[in-house]
């Protein structure tokens, strides 16, 4: 699976709307939407922030571990 279904599903799994994730990591709904698309690539920063805020690693978003 590809990085921007990952952040989607694990976003969708934790309850969270594409508002709430954006505001925990301190961005806007744009970028996460556009993460989820696969229009845009989060920085390495933001990927860690993302993984953090949904309680998963790098690696289960990236598609390295099984879902």
């Amino acid at each position: 699976m590809a990085l921007s279904e990952n952040i989607k599903l694990m976003r969708e799994s934790r309850g969270l709307s594409q508002s709430e994730l954006a505001e925990k990591i301190g961005l806007q709904k744009q970028n996460v939407s556009a993460y989820e698309r696969g229009v845009k690539v989060p920085t390495v920063e933001k990927l860690v922030a993302i993984a953090d805020t949904l309680q998963c690693s790098t690696d289960k978003l990236l598609g390295r571990t099984a879902p």
